[in-house]
């Protein structure tokens, strides 16, 4: 695992202990290194990090009953902003992000 890779693991984990604040982060910690070790051996690692975040978030979602129903977006660093007319700063969703990547992707094309 890179830098780049470890930084990017490291804020989902911040991600996912403020998304459940009563789990303890020793739990969330071991549910990512057991979604990291999925990935070993893989020679794309771009998308690590966020698949991990998906698959401990959908197992801690199906295991707590008491998970969000609508998680509070969370402003980070790493996520890409815009400013509305109002002036007021927003975080592109993931879907805007995709729907960004799907009319520029040269594969579609």
């Amino acid at each position: 695992m890179d830098d780049s890779e470890e930084h990017d693991i490291d804020v989902v984990r911040t991600r996912l202990i403020q998304r459940y604040p009563d789990l303890a982060p020793a739990l969330i910690e071991d549910l990512i290194e057991a979604s990291l070790r999925r990935f070993d051996g893989c020679r794309i690692r771009d998308f690590v990090p966020l698949l991990v975040e998906r698959a401990a978030a959908r197992t801690l979602d199906a295991t707590n009953s008491r998970a969000p129903a609508h998680p509070e977006p969370m402003h980070t660093p790493e996520l890409p902003t815009t400013q509305t007319e109002s002036g007021v700063h927003a975080t592109i969703s993931s879907r805007g992000m995709r729907r960004l990547f799907v009319h520029r992707s040269p594969r579609l094309s």
